[in-house]
């Protein structure tokens, strides 16, 4: 059972006897198959340190180190994204001489990580990797409830009562099998029946008939998942949202567990654009003719550049979120998608709302969040 490693938060290893003078860390980051024995030429650090005031330890921390090879991203697929890490430890004693033999450690990093109060290397949960137990989606749209491939067993979908779907979880000695995308189409990368027809490799064809049947019924209508693991089973409970008036969207986030993370924004929402730029003032003064052309500018303009925004408003929804609005703001990798009659497109955005309040049942009634986002690109192509 290899430890989780949560990379945005610090991570120590330790190294102690009572003869220790000096410890090399050898540091394994990789990707793929969980290898048996890494060659030393294959570690990404080797760090040795000097124990201080005779008190024959030394610590390590190696979540920045770590993290500079977690480089997450999203095009729409939900992958697995982790690496595995292993800690070679030699001990040496004062004369340089080698005592015993060398720890080696197993962990897998996700790029994830705990709060003040969960204390030093938090592990959080080893199955669900949710803080919240309610979802809300759209009709039609994919569930997918991210579990962590080693501790959990199986994940079963309900609606009133009855089980419509189930899938057993294996665990895996691969990276892109630590995390499991389990969704009650079958298909994780489909948020809707057109998508999910496609994707089996069948041909849609257009029809008002078509589209009217489609508005109307939900393909795989869930409103229970049960999430079993080792040593108990969570259940989150999927209410089913039609919006008539509004576009909704779909952003995803990476959570505090290192997964991604879908978050239904159904309401109001709104556009912008803000422009910066520079001014100079021309000189547009012709001194052969002692005149000037009234068409011309003056003030000058350059370095024009524009950046877009767009302001989201959750819809009503109840405690629970509070943790999922939370975990949105601190996230550091966030997009929405954005659906057109001819593509559908992932934008990578900056959520510009530093801080919210957040609303409880009891003081609140109903809660809506209003969240304003900025694309993380500049309006004009300036890739060079």
């Amino acid at each position: 059972m290899a430890t989780k490693i949560n990379v945005r938060s610090p991570f120590y290893v330790k190294a102690e006897d009572s003869s220790l003078a000096s410890a090399t860390l050898q540091l394994y980051i990789y990707t793929g198959a969980k290898l048996t024995t890494p060659t030393s030429s294959e570690a990404k650090y080797t760090i040795t340190k000097n124990e201080i005031d005779s008190n024959n330890y030394v610590v390590f921390e190696i979540s920045e180190l770590v993290r500079d090879y977690l480089d997450i991203e999203f095009d729409g697929e939900y992958d697995s994204q982790c690496v595995w890490v292993r800690t070679s430890i030699i001990k040496n004693d004062a004369s340089g001489g080698i005592i015993g033999t060398p720890i080696n450690t197993d962990y897998i990093a996700f790029d994830g990580y705990g709060y003040f109060h969960e204390g030093t290397n938090p592990e959080l949960s080893r199955g669900l990797l949710l803080s919240n137990n309610t979802i809300f989606r759209l009709n039609d749209s994919n569930v997918r409830i991210p579990v962590f491939t080693e501790d959990t067993n199986s994940v079963a979908f309900y609606y009133q009562g009855v089980e419509k779907r189930s899938i057993t979880i294996s665990s895996s000695t691969n990276t892109n099998g630590q995390i499991d995308y389990v969704t009650v189409s079958g298909s994780d990368n489909s948020d809707t029946y057109e998508e999910r027809v496609v994707a089996d490799g069948g041909t849609l064809e257009s029809s008002k008939c078509l589209t009217d049947f489609l508005n109307q019924i939900d393909i795989g209508l869930v409103d229970e998942v049960y999430v079993a693991t080792d040593d108990s089973t969570e259940i989150v409970k999927i209410f089913s949202t039609e919006e008539c008036k509004y576009e909704p969207y779909k952003v995803t986030f990476v959570n505090k567990y290192g997964a991604l993370q879908d978050l239904w924004f159904f309401k109001k929402s709104v556009e912008s654009t803000n422009v910066t730029s520079e001014q100079f003032k021309a000189s547009i003064f012709d001194q052969s003719t002692l005149s000037y052309k009234t068409y011309k500018h003056q003030q000058q303009a350059f370095l024009a550049q524009g950046k877009d925004r767009i302001t989201m408003n959750t819809g009503y929804v109840n405690d629970d979120h509070n943790a999922v609005l939370e975990e949105l703001l601190l996230s550091e990798q966030v997009w929405y998608t954005e659906i057109t009659e001819t593509e559908e497109r992932v934008i990578p955005v900056i959520p510009l709302t530093k801080s919210i309040t957040y609303k409880t049942s009891v003081n609140d009634k109903l809660a809506n969040y209003t969240v304003d986002f900025e694309h993380a690109f500049d309006k004009i192509n300036n890739i060079r």
